[in-house]
């Protein structure tokens, strides 16, 4: 698997997840692929077309699972009577470029009765990447996506934060969560609330960010 490959978690839902994947996908000319999509947002779009939106030359993958209710994966699978089957998904080891893959809701999110979000980022085995929020609330939400991240083995790749930058809660977040994580955690990037979201406002972001 191409080194430049991860999967986009978040602390919760609407975290920026995709915003970081679309950003990833550009940065390194990967693939965009969202196993499970559940539900639009306001303007009718899946997270794919909000990708293609702000670049449109990035390539993305048709989702494994569409759910037209914006719920948890478990929750709106049953009600369109669909059981979901993770041999169904993309053999990401076949694909010779790089890919970015997008979870739906946070680690704990089901997707079942029985397997979790993060379950499914262990299927897949590629380096994680953590999107956080810089507001209140944040360093309990994301302490605890750490510790679940060091329970499951995951391989974490480093954490980016979404918002205006709180120097003192994201210094509180890296110095505790190395200490339940047992190592030095990547701090990838602080990107800032955005006015506009587009291939230009972004373009900086792209630039710098390095993981």
């Amino acid at each position: 698997m191409n080194k430049n490959s991860f999967f986009i978690t978040g602390t919760d839902t609407g975290v920026g997840k995709t915003l970081v994947s679309a950003i990833l996908a550009k940065k390194y000319n990967a693939y965009y692929y969202k196993p499970i999509q559940c539900g639009l947002n306001r303007s009718g779009d899946k997270d794919s077309d909000i990708v293609l939106n702000i670049f449109k030359d990035v390539s993305v993958i048709k989702e494994t699972y569409f759910f037209k209710n914006p719920l948890s994966p478990n929750i709106a699978a049953k009600k369109e009577n669909v059981n979901i089957d993770f041999s169904q998904f993309l053999k990401v080891d076949k694909i010779d470029c790089p890919i970015v893959i997008e979870g739906a809701g946070g680690l704990q999110v089901p997707i079942d009765e029985k397997i979790l979000m993060s379950d499914l980022i262990n299927h897949f085995n590629l380096p994680t990447i953590l999107v956080s929020r810089t507001q209140l609330g944040t360093i309990n939400h994301t302490l605890m996506s750490i510790d679940i991240i060091k329970k499951k083995k995951i391989n974490l790749a480093g954490i980016i934060f979404s918002g205006d930058e709180n120097k003192e809660t994201i210094s509180t977040i890296m110095r505790f969560g190395e200490k339940i994580y047992g190592k030095e955690i990547n701090l990838i990037s602080i990107i800032p609330f955005l006015k506009t979201i587009n291939s230009d406002t972004l373009q900086q972001i792209v630039l710098n960010l390095k993981t």
